[in-house]
Formats: C-alpha cells, structure tokens, sequence
C-alpha cells in the first residue's frame, strides 16, 4: 500500500473542482494507493523518485479535463501530488 498526500498547491485546487471532477480524482488517488506507477511517466530532476501524469479528459469527469501530476518515491512507498490543472 502506498501513502498518498497533496501538496499545498494541489490542495488549493480541490475546491474549484465540481462534485464530478472531485470523484474522478478521487478515483485516481485510490488507484495510486494500490499501483503507484500510472500514466505517463515525465522526466524529473529527482533519480530517486519518479513523476508521472495521470490525465483525465471530459468523458471521465463529466465537466472539464483534469490532470493529476505527482511524484512517487519507490523508497519511500509514497506519491506526493504536486499539481493539479484544470482545463484544456
């Protein structure tokens, strides 16, 4: 099981989210906590830890597209969520 947290400036966002939004992030987070490796892997600056995109489009959150970027440290067994951006 992986702990999973947002950061301060994906905690911001939370509450610009609508109820549909929120539910598919919400989706994600408890994906993350069994499999902590999904999306698309980007390139960090960190060889400790590894940063990924989760993108969730229209049809997903019934409302605007989501993208969910964190960081998860395999030593650690932890995923740190860094950003969350709304829209297109």
């Amino acid at each position: 099981m992986t702990f999973v947290a947002y950061s301060d400036s994906a905690e911001k966002v939370l509450p610009e989210l609508s109820s549909t939004e929120r539910r598919a992030v919400d989706q994600v987070l408890a994906q993350l906590r069994i499999d902590p490796r999904l999306g698309e892997r980007r390139p960090g600056y960190d060889p400790q830890a590894e940063d990924y995109v989760v993108r969730l489009g229209e049809e997903a959150t019934a409302g605007r597209s989501v993208s969910v970027i964190y960081r998860y440290h395999p030593g650690m067994r932890a995923a740190l969520v860094t950003w969350l951006v709304v829209g297109p």
